[in-house]
């Protein structure tokens, strides 16, 4: 009796315990070693579970074996029917998939079956990760602010490569080819389309491939352009679409980290060297003074996102592109530099002959003052460049400040070589006043734009710009002692006689006319000469005329009566009024040459 109870308990704790092994079984897709261990371990929880006899272990086998079978069946039958189809349900392909995979992972001839249904479905996931991966394509561009809402933490801004459901599902598909152990097949088809997808976007930004002898022999004005476009693609390129294309890498390969690395390296690799051959080609090109500021823009444009771009690999590709970016930086600071020195050396050597017409600005003063003014406004990369550089611009480089910085004592250089070049150049002038008049409409120019640029002031300094606006006030009384001494002697009164004498008189129209004749020469001659401020024309005619038209009024009064008394009519002597003369003032440093009439 007891034992027929216990045969009867036994019978159906067994068949209890057979259906959860089966349905273990065929849930976790384990082997039939496994399940055997796993019924031994839950028999030796009661006294009452025996070991199942080898016949009742069999039939349980073979009952799941067959749903096994059967499951497997109608996923081999959907892989098989819609391998070439494009209108199935992709979710229900891959769940066939994952079906086929799990039976691979078993023994027997089942497994090999599932191997064999898993290799016929691989050509069907390369293709739908092909089209995913080239689907909803985000497209970026230098003047756009689409992606300009949905920003890094550093601020720039974010560009995914796909959309988040072509994401989404280029992951799922990636994911079931790496567990079936077709990474490589993943990865080459990744690698082609990102790569293309990538070319492409870049060509988008206006930056296309151009070979280094093009570069070489381009002319300047689309060389400027190309340089220009470039220094802002390289940020979008790094900041934006590598950026968006790792997260991209990191999410499809996210099962093989190793490899994902691998695949972003190829799909950038490309795209990075290209950018960095133009930036090779133009330090390498002929150094000229109209490249300078586009230089310093790539320069600062590299600088700016070296330690992103390494950022975004690992290993061995790191190290390739840290080498490849480093060596470009050098050799385009390299370029900068001598490129600084030549222009210093061009000031120097200037060696024009001819003298500027008028007294007027002389084009070297606003070319180089322009170009410092550019300069002035890279003053951190300026600062990284020259750093190692020495100047000796003159004694007077304060030592701490932004004067003291290399790009401090680079604008002072390059200034106190113009400034002699200009002294020099005021040596071609046979008429000490021209000459003083062409030394201060250079230097009050180059203070006057000193002042314009923020940075460039702030570079020299409030102390040069003091000791320069004192020395045009130099210029300004070495102009009056050249050009005006002479004529306001005519007006002074050298002897006082207690009466008016024949010769006094003599003497006074003497005087008169050698004034009018000395007045109408500097008409001739200064109404020619050209200052081109009109605060500084305006502030040099007031000073003539206030040492003139006081000389004059007193001459005047004092000669009048006496020119009278003698016969002759002063009117021929005395030509001109005050008003007239305040008039004549007003042609004077016009750059157009006129007579009195």
């Amino acid at each position: 009796m007891y034992s027929a109870r216990a045969s009867s308990s036994a019978d159906s704790g067994h068949g209890s315990i057979m259906e959860a092994a089966k349905h273990m079984g065929k849930s976790l897709a384990v082997s039939k070693n496994a399940a055997d261990d796993m019924m031994r371990v839950l028999s030796s929880y009661d006294a009452r579970i025996v070991p199942l006899s080898a016949p009742v272990r069999v039939e349980a086998e073979a009952e799941a074996d067959a749903e096994e079978e059967e499951a497997f069946a109608a996923a081999e039958d959907l892989i098989r029917r819609c391998n070439s189809s494009s209108t199935s349900e992709m979710v229900e392909y891959l769940y066939a998939v994952d079906d086929a995979i799990a039976a691979a992972a078993l023994q027997g001839d089942l497994a090999s079956r599932a191997a064999a249904a898993v290799q016929a479905a691989m050509p069907r996931l390369e293709e739908e990760v092909r089209v995913l991966l080239c689907s909803s394509v985000r497209r970026l561009s230098l003047s756009s602010e689409d992606d300009r809402d949905d920003a890094t933490p550093d601020g720039s801004p974010r560009h995914d490569a796909l959309s988040p459901h072509a994401t989404a599902s280029v992951s799922g598909v990636a994911d079931r080819m790496l567990r079936a152990g077709y990474g490589p097949e993943l990865a080459q088809v990744y690698v082609a389309v990102r790569r293309d997808a990538l070319v492409e976007s870049v060509a988008h930004l206006s930056v296309e491939v151009v070979a280094i002898e093009e570069v070489l022999r381009m002319e300047w004005g689309i060389l400027d352009q190309k340089m220009r476009r470039w220094s802002h693609a390289i940020r979008a390129v790094v900041k934006t679409l590598l950026a968006g294309e790792r997260r991209l890498c990191d999410e499809v390969f996210a099962a093989d980290e190793e490899l994902g690395h691998e695949c972003f390296a190829d799909v950038a690799r490309g795209c990075v060297l290209q950018l960095l051959a133009f930036a090779d080609a133009v330090a390498m090109s002929a150094r000229t003074t109209e490249k300078l500021y586009r230089m310093l823009g790539m320069y600062e444009a590299l600088t700016d996102v070296e330690a992103e771009l390494e950022a975004l690999f690992t290993g061995d590709a790191r190290e390739f592109f840290s080498g490849e970016f480093s060596g470009v930086v050098a050799q385009l600071g390299n370029t900068v530099r001598h490129t600084i020195e030549e222009f210093a050396s061009a000031i120097h050597g200037e060696s024009s002959r001819r003298p500027v017409h008028g007294g007027e600005i002389h084009p070297m003063t606003r070319y180089v003052l322009n170009y410092c003014g550019l300069l002035a406004e890279c003053r951190s990369t300026l600062d990284m460049v020259l750093a190692d550089n020495s100047f000796t611009a003159d004694d007077e480089v304060p030592t701490d400040g932004a004067s003291s910085t290399p790009s401090g004592r680079c604008m002072r250089d390059l200034l106190t070589r113009l400034l002699h070049k200009i002294d020099e150049k005021s040596c071609l002038y046979d008429d000490a006043g021209l000459k003083n008049i062409f030394l201060m409409n250079n230097l009050y120019y180059i203070v006057q734009k000193v002042m314009e640029y923020p940075v460039l002031r702030e570079l020299l300094g409030d102390d040069w710009i003091r000791r320069h606006r004192g020395q045009i006030r130099q210029y300004e009384t070495g102009y009056l002692r050249a050009s005006w001494m002479s004529v306001l002697a005519c007006l002074r009164d050298d002897s006082s006689p207690a009466s008016p004498s024949a010769a006094h008189r003599s003497a006074l129209k003497d005087k008169a006319r050698s004034f009018n004749a000395a007045f109408e020469e500097l008409y001739r001659s200064q109404t020619a000469w050209k200052v081109t401020d009109p605060q500084l024309r305006e502030e040099l005619r007031i000073a003539v005329s206030e040492r003139l038209i006081p000389a004059y009024r007193s001459f005047v009064s004092r000669s009048r009566s006496l020119l009278e008394s003698g016969r002759g009519h002063s009117a021929r002597h005395i030509k001109y009024s005050l008003e007239n003369l305040e008039d004549f003032m007003l042609d004077f440093f016009e750059g157009s040459q006129k007579f009195v009439r």
